[in-house]
């Protein structure tokens, strides 16, 4: 998918090889910067301001071409992520510019803006924080919550919903490190552990639920050798078997590797090029055994085979140019 390219393409991959082909313009999708993918649908954000088009949209996806259902405009500007819950009744879309989350109803491959979530205060970073920046939001199946993150205020919080309503009232707030600007998190499989990547200290945070049920900083650590100022992780993936950790580090243009230890922490084991500039977004292959980067500033796809066993990357030498590619996805 591309940002300022021409919107959402699909590109062919050889699981065997790593090679790409038959890259094609499957949607024209105006300045899309996020997408996420559930059981035939392709849920879809376009990033402008508020009354110029920002929006979230939904297609149904057959035969690698995409058919728009419906769209709605969000409460906000410059959406930058989009999440759907597992059984598709409801969507939130994190509005950065305006530091608000934009909820709908799902009915019907419908969507019904419902309520929006607003967030208020600012952070140290002068620059970057002077007022919230919602940036990633997540449902929970265990304990039916909505997770959203905030790198304007350094804030993680969960809430509590009942039926399709958010319970605003019964939040629950981790207050990350002043000035580390949380941009997206990972959770595992049985909801109790988060891995939270913080786009301006670079740093990924662990979060452990306690036996009070309340979520705590349980470590941190810095994966990028080259810490830059400007501070600009970008994407942040668990493998299938929660044994790996993956980031991307955008002024570094690098994928970091790191291996959950025993004791719950995090250790780097591989630093490897990104084979472009500017890695905004990578994935894993469903089967685990492949990891694409889109590297936004060089306009390209790169693929990695990936060691099961090690979590370590190896360059396959294959790569496809795309216009300005910012989100990976796999259907």
């Amino acid at each position: 998918m591309t940002g300022e390219g021409k919107g959402i393409s699909s590109v062919h991959m050889n699981l065997e090889t790593g090679a790409f082909d038959k890259l094609a313009l499957i949607s024209d999708e105006q300045n899309p910067a996020y997408l996420t993918s559930q059981d035939g649908r392709v849920f879809a954000i376009n990033e402008f301001a508020n009354g110029k088009g920002a929006g979230l949209s939904v297609h149904d996806i057959k035969n690698h071409q995409l058919t728009l259902l419906d769209s709605n405009l969000v409460d906000g500007d410059y959406p930058c992520h989009v999440a759907v819950n597992s059984n598709q009744t409801l969507a939130v879309t994190s509005n950065y510019g305006t530091g608000n989350f934009s909820v709908f109803s799902l009915s019907s491959d419908r969507l019904e803006h419902t309520h929006t979530i607003q967030h208020a205060g600012n952070g140290p970073n002068t620059d970057r924080q002077e007022g919230p920046h919602a940036h990633f939001a997540c449902f929970l199946k265990q304990t039916n919550e909505l997770v959203t993150v905030d790198l304007g205020t350094d804030r993680v919080s969960f809430y509590p919903i009942s039926n399709t309503l958010i319970n605003e009232s019964e939040v629950q707030h981790v207050q990350t490190p002043p000035g580390s600007g949380p941009r997206h998190l990972v959770f595992s499989q049985d909801e109790l552990k988060a891995y939270v990547l913080c786009e301006l200290s670079e740093e990924v945070l662990v979060l452990k639920k306690n036996e009070n049920d309340i979520w705590e900083i349980a470590s941190t650590i810095s994966p990028f050798v080259e810490h830059n100022e400007g501070g600009a992780a970008a994407a942040i993936r668990l493998s299938s078997d929660e044994k790996f950790v993956y980031v991307s580090g955008r002024q570094q243009s690098s994928i970091v590797c790191l291996k959950v230890e025993v004791s719950g922490d995090l250790g780097v084991i591989q630093t490897i090029s990104s084979g472009g500039l500017n890695p905004r977004d990578f994935n894993l292959t469903p089967n685990g055994k492949w990891l694409v980067v889109a590297n936004q500033d060089t306009n390209n796809l790169v693929s990695y085979r990936r060691n099961e066993e090690s979590g370590t990357l190896q360059e396959t030498g294959y790569s496809i140019s795309t216009g300005n590619p910012v989100c990976v996805q796999f259907f």
